[in-house]
């Protein structure tokens, strides 16, 4: 517990330290509110712990102790009011997202089929992605798995469930079975969406950020962003061709793998790479690094061969070096290493 003068004691639940902390602050700051303000003429919205039911002054923020959560070590949850905010980018952005590596949990309970949980799991490389999201929604909560480096964004309330849906039908490509039975448990028109992306918008980003890679090809000394699914009567209507401006990519189906790639992997084109994710930046730290550093890798690539104890093959081979190394605990086993150290 923690005492204050002249106010009540609060118990508080099992709290991550900087929470802790962070309480403690506020409750000083309430405290000297009411000693200057003895007529009580602030207007404070009481929101309560979900495990102590007590007041605290958190606006539009529940903190939820995850200790009965079996597997999991946090769980945050955030309720707010969107009016007044343009989302139309953010949701087409969620929507790729969503085509990536989002899931609707529709289960067959008693004959019926039930939407009980929209959920997006990333690897904790890619945790901003989950944090944008929560920070934009304020709905839902945040799961880490404390025993695989994943981390899991849930929205399981009817409520809520009904809102996203309301936000991405018409935006949704790949995920199409599982968004039609969520439209038709909540009494949801569904929308079919328009296959032919148009020019700059972030439904391509949202895609590159969750099953997209941005990988450096050193036999063809360039930077090349790929999108690789499985083939079936919805990728195979996809059409990229526009939406990154004067860069068409190219198409590969592999019947081997019953799979459809798409490849943006023309030297000459990587400029317009670099300025569509300018426009519609990715929230994976790891691939917006990768594409941020496209237009000083033009300016070093015609290095690769100069003779190898040159100050230009030295800059290069610097680049190159840093370029994988970002985030990439295994960028060691990278076959060309050898050829540039």
């Amino acid at each position: 517990q923690l005492g204050l003068n002249k106010i009540n004691y609060y118990a508080f639940g099992y709290m991550l330290g900087t929470m802790f902390l962070g309480y403690y602050l506020l409750y000083l700051v309430y405290y000297y509110l009411l000693k200057i303000d003895v007529h009580r003429k602030f207007n404070f919205l009481p929101k309560y712990s979900e495990n102590d039911n007590r007041p605290v002054i958190i606006k539009n923020t529940i903190i939820q102790s995850a200790e009965n959560c079996k597997g999991f070590s946090e769980t945050i949850r955030q309720i707010s009011d969107l009016k007044g905010k343009d989302l139309e980018r953010f949701f087409k952005w969620l929507a790729g997202i969503i085509d990536g590596d989002g899931n609707f949990d529709v289960r067959n309970i008693n004959s019926k089929l039930v939407l009980k949980a929209i959920r997006i799991k990333l690897h904790d490389r890619d945790i901003k992605i989950l944090s944008r999201i929560q920070n934009t929604l304020h709905i839902g909560r945040i799961r880490s798995d404390k025993n695989k480096p994943h981390s899991m964004w849930i929205i399981s309330k009817k409520e809520e469930m009904l809102f996203l849906i309301n936000n991405i039908n018409g935006l949704i490509r790949l995920k199409v079975d599982g968004l039609k039975k969520s439209c038709d448990y909540l009494g949801i028109e569904f929308k079919e969406a328009n296959y032919n992306i148009e020019p700059n918008d972030p439904y391509l980003s949202g895609l590159v950020d969750t099953d997209g890679t941005i990988v450096f090809n050193y036999s063809g000394n360039r930077i090349e962003c790929n999108l690789e699914f499985e083939y079936n009567k919805f990728t195979s209507k996809l059409n990229l061709d526009n939406v990154i401006p004067n860069y068409k990519p190219a198409i590969l189906l592999r019947k081997s793998r019953n799979s459809i790639a798409f490849k943006y992997q023309n030297v000459k084109e990587m400029v317009f790479l670099y300025d569509y994710f300018m426009e519609n930046r990715l929230y994976s730290d790891f691939k917006f690094y990768r594409v941020s550093k496209i237009k000083q890798f033009i300016l070093v690539r015609n290095f690769k061969n100069e003779p190898r104890h040159s100050l230009e093959f030295k800059k290069y081979s610097e680049f190159i070096l840093d370029w994988i190394q970002y985030k990439n605990p295994d960028w060691h086993k990278v076959p060309f290493v050898e050829k540039i150290r």
